[in-house]
Formats: structure tokens, sequence, C-alpha cells
């Protein structure tokens, strides 16, 4: 590679953020890519905030710094929005829809806000953002911890990591979570047919949303 994927993966506690990021850096590492992970664990413990930064390609340093994201995969839309900082006109974000209230919004008794503004305020910062629900999709396959399967499978769709296809599945199928090596790959497969769609969708000057 001549130049650097810069990947961050935000969400909460119990969501396999880290998990994700561990997947994408054996992916890369088998691929023959040179590959940076850094880790913030936040209140992962507690169902906080919890962020990971993958860079693949050329580079010394798992930081990444403020516009300088080519991709943010949000599990959480909410998490996803406070990534805005590492955002660019040149960004593409993947977005699941299923909002985790955090526990100190709920004791304050306000408000978690509405989907359709987050994904406004998203989209009003980057090139593309496609919406998917994450959590369906992997509840379909029997097994909710199949959630960053899902939306690795809709990535590779979307063509926007430079990992082959098949090295990425091998590593989910050996390596993601669950007890059922095939269940992963179908998940994944799943995720990346709904991505294929969302990019076909995209190129046809569809609207800027995966359908749900």
């Amino acid at each position: 590679m001549s130049r650097t994927c810069n990947v961050v993966v935000v969400g909460v506690g119990g969501q396999g953020v880290l998990g994700t990021a561990r997947l994408l850096g054996l992916a890369a590492t088998a691929a023959g890519l040179e590959i940076r992970v850094g880790q913030i664990y936040g209140l992962s413990q507690r169902g906080g905030s919890v962020e990971a930064t993958v860079r693949i390609g050329p580079i010394n340093t798992a930081f990444i710094s403020e516009n300088e994201a080519d991709v943010v995969l949000g599990l959480e839309p909410l998490e996803t929005e406070r990534a805005l900082p590492r955002m660019s006109t040149t960004t593409t974000v993947l977005v699941n829809a299923t909002p985790i209230i955090p526990a100190g919004l709920a004791l304050d008794r306000a408000e978690y806000p509405d989907l359709e503004s987050t994904v406004e305020h998203i989209d009003g910062v980057a090139e593309t953002v496609y919406l998917m629900d994450g959590n369906a999709m992997a509840q379909a396959e029997g097994d909710r911890r199949l959630l960053n399967v899902v939306m690795l499978g809709a990535l590779d769709g979307i063509a926007v990591l430079p990992i082959p296809t098949d090295i990425l599945a091998s590593v989910v199928e050996r390596h993601g979570p669950g007890c059922d090596p095939e269940r992963r790959l179908r998940a994944f497969v799943r995720g990346r047919e709904f991505g294929n769609e969302g990019r076909s969708a995209m190129a046809r000057g569809h609207d800027d949303a995966l359908p749900r």
C-alpha cells in the first residue's frame, strides 16, 4: 500500500469495539499489510464509550488526528456522532441504527437524540453515510454478539477496506465472537450483501442511507 487507511471504531462497552479492531488487525496482518491498532477503553466495563483506532499502511503510530479518519465504524449512533471531530468530507461512515441509552442519560432523565437528527449531523460532515440495523441482522443469525461481524461484512461490501474479502472472511470465521464458525461466516456474508446493495444504490444516485 502506498497510502494509509485510517479506521475509527466506536461504540459502548460490550458491543465488541475492541474485538472489531482485533479482527481488522489479524486480517491486515494475514494480508501482509502494515497495521497499527490503538485502543481507548473508556468506561467499557460499565457500558461507557469505547474507541479503537486501526491504521492500515505505512505508518508508525496508531493515533488518528482530527479530520483524519477515512472510515468510521459506529456500533452505536450517539457514539458515532461523538466521533465527528475525526471525520471530514472524505470520510465514509457506517452506523448501526440501534441505540443504547447511556446510564447517565437515563438517570438524568434526559432524552436520547432521535436517530434522524443524529444521522443528519454526521452527514453534514462526512462524505458518505450508510445506516444499517446491524442488531437485527445479527439476531437473525441467532446471536446478537455477531453485530461487529455483520458490520465488518458491510464495510467489506462497501469496499472501503484494503483487505481482500477472502482473508477478512477467513479471519472472522476463525476468530470472531460466538462459538459457531459457520454462523459467523453467514453473518459476514449477510452484512457484505447489505453493503454491496448500499454501494450500488449510492452509485445510482439514490439516498445516502442504506435501506433498513
